[in-house]
């Protein structure tokens, strides 16, 4: 792999892993997913990104 290839790859990742924690510190806080077990609207949303981002790496 050439070096923009293997920085297109880390930005990618690192894209999967700010969505991903994002997800993870919105359900540690929001009362509804934490009480409910379920996905509020936002998490929803957070979930859907982080989704989307590790689409975007594997294209």
């Amino acid at each position: 792999m050439t070096g923009q290839v293997q920085a297109q790859l880390a930005a990618g990742e690192a894209a999967v892993q700010v969505a991903y924690a994002a997800f993870i510190r919105h359900t540690q806080v929001c009362a509804p997913c934490r009480k409910d077990g379920a996905d509020c609207t936002t998490a929803a949303a957070l979930r859907q990104a982080w989704r989307d981002a590790k689409t975007a790496v594997v294209a």
